[in-house]
This record gives structure tokens, sequence and C-alpha cells, in this order.
């Protein structure tokens, strides 16, 4: 065998090996989409007889390099961190938080039913007008009544001191 001809036989076992690899690539994505869209077409029943539940869901699975099932606008189902376990991801202010993750279709359909559940009835408390009582009010005060706030413990801290130097017998009036 010439060099020539080890070199022709190398690059087609590399060929091959390649090839290979790619095809088991693709079949690992088709297998995501598959399971997604087992995923979606058990979700769909529930949402048909809610209007409302069809105006805020998509229920689209996105193919591509790491397919995925959009639930809504933020939040979506991957197959993550390997083909056999679904992921419920949600994504804000730039940062992806993992709300629930399992093996089980079926324990991933009762989740994604509860939570389709909770949007709808956070949706309707919007629509509503309604504010969320459990959410978040650490910044909830206006820089005016913090430094009212401010002011009025500095006033009060004084007038400690005063009445205590007073007390103390330091200060005679």
């Amino acid at each position: 065998m010439t060099e020539q001809d080890k070199l022709t036989a190398a690059l087609r076992e590399a060929r091959l090996a390649e090839s290979a690899q790619l095809e088991s690539a693709l079949n690992l994505r088709d297998a995501k989409s598959l399971r997604l869209e087992t995923l979606r077409t058990s979700l769909v029943p529930l949402l048909s007889g809610h209007s409302e539940a069809l105006k805020l869901f998509e229920l689209n699975v996105q193919s591509g390099a790491n397919p995925r099932l959009w639930i809504d606008l933020v939040s979506s189902v991957v197959m993550e961190p390997d083909p056999r376990t679904y992921r419920l991801v949600q994504d804000h202010d730039g940062q992806r938080e993992t709300l629930f993750e399992s093996g089980e279709l079926r324990a991933t359909v009762d989740f994604l039913t509860r939570y389709l559940a909770h949007r709808i009835v956070i949706h309707d408390r919007a629509v509503a007008g309604i504010s969320n009582p459990f959410k978040d009010s650490r910044l909830g005060y206006s820089l005016g009544s913090l430094i009212y706030v401010w002011i009025t413990g500095c006033a009060f801290g004084v007038l400690g001191l005063l009445v205590a130097a007073i007390l103390l017998g330091k200060l005679h009036f």
C-alpha cells in the first residue's frame, strides 16, 4: 500500500466517523423533538376547553440544535441535562430559572397543569388591576419617604441626647 493509499483510507475512515457522529447528533435531536411533541400532545387537550388558556399559551415545539416546547413568552420545556429529562425553565431579566425537572412524562404533565392554572390566575389578577400581595417589595419606598424617615430619625436622636444630658445634669437651663 502506498502512502497515498494510506491517506485515502484514513480520509475515508475519518469521513465515516464524522458521518456516524453527525447521524447520532441528528438522532439525539430528533429524540428530543419527539419527546417534546409527545408532551405537547398531552397538554393540548387540557387547554382545548378554555378559550382564555388558548390565548395565553403557545405550546409550540421549536426545532433546531436544542429543541424546546414554548409554553408562553418566558417559559419553555427543554430536554436537559440528558435527552430523557424534561426541564421547565423561565427566562427573565437575562437569567434562566429552572422551575421543574423530571424524567417522567406524567409528572411533567401534572406539574405543567398546575403551572398553567397559576399563570391564568396571575393573568386574571393583572387584567383586574389587582397587584400580587406576595410580590417582593424591597424597593417599594420612594426616595422622598426614605429621606423623610432618615431626617426624622436624626431629629429624634438629637432630642434623645438632649433629654439624656438634662437628666444627667450635664445641661442646665
